[in-house]
This record gives C-alpha cells, sequence and structure tokens, in this order.
C-alpha cells in the first residue's frame, strides 16, 4: 500500500522538539487511513505525525506505518478532497519534506 501525503510546511523547531521526544525510541508508529482503490494501486492517506517522522528519519528511528478507516467513511478521490493540506500529493516513502524533495503522485 503506497503511503500518501499533501502536507508540504513542516516546522523545524516542531521537528526539534519531536527529536528530543523520540530520541530514545526503537520504532515510531505513524498514523495512516487506509483510502482504497485509486486507478489500480491501493493508496492511504498519513493523517497524523509529519513532524514525527520527519524527526525519526533525522534520528535514524525505524518507522512503522499503522493503517486504519477514516472515522467518516470516506474512500478514494472524495477522501482526497475533503483531507487536501497544501500542496501536491506525494508518495510518502520516497520524499522527504525538509528537503523539498518530493516524489508527487498528483
Amino acid at each position: 500500500m503506497k503511503v500518501i501525503s499533501s502536507q508540504h510546511y513542516l516546522d523545524w523547531n516542531r521537528v526539534e522538539e519531536k527529536m528530543e521526544e523520540i530520541k530514545d525510541a526503537d520504532i515510531v508508529e505513524i498514523q495512516c487511513h487506509a483510502i482504497g482503490e485509486i486507478d489500480g494501486e491501493e493508496y492511504a492517506v498519513q493523517v497524523d505525525g509529519h513532524h514525527t517522522l520527519a524527526a525519526s528519519r533525522e534520528l535514524g528511528i525505524e518507522i512503522e506505518f499503522l493503517f486504519d478507516d477514516d472515522p467518516e467513511g470516506l474512500t478514494g478521490e472524495e477522501y482526497l478532497e475533503a483531507h487536501w493540506m497544501d500542496g501536491d500529493w506525494y508518495d510518502v516513502e520516497k520524499s522527504n519534506p525538509l528537503e523539498e524533495r518530493y516524489s508527487l503522485i498528483w
């Protein structure tokens, strides 16, 4: 399942705070909503933890994505429209917002 996001903005100060919070962790869990299939591929959207994910990467801490359904029951393009943030949708695992490097999906 491909994990995507449209949140591009990250506050470096917030990332540093998260780094301090998780510095002793072995693994960090990132919450995602499974939204189903779009154009023949299964997608999930990262719904929280963008600063934590960036902090984990900076510290080299393993990341585990956790998947559940949207509480509102939205899926597919309906979900994408309702939860768009501030930029194009990108592949979370192949991108690094801190470096402004994105593997864009749409």
